[in-house]
């Protein structure tokens, strides 16, 4: 992977890369990528991709 824009990449492979138009592409270690408009959603992105899935449904399960 090129290097250029490269803007975080995790321990599990997964990168954060700024394109020239401004746009953010998240790619996990697998290079499955997705694109986001601001540098926030890329970083929700990233997590839900590491971790299969994002803060308010991370705590909602419950034991009975």
């Amino acid at each position: 992977m090129a290097t250029e824009g490269l803007i975080v990449q995790t321990p599990r492979g997964s990168t954060i890369q700024r394109l020239d138009d401004g746009k953010f592409v998240v790619c996990d270690s697998e290079n499955v990528c997705s694109s986001a408009r601001s540098l926030y959603l890329a970083e929700e992105q990233l997590e839900e991709m590491e971790h299969g899935y994002r803060f308010p449904y991370a705590t909602s399960f419950r034991k009975v």
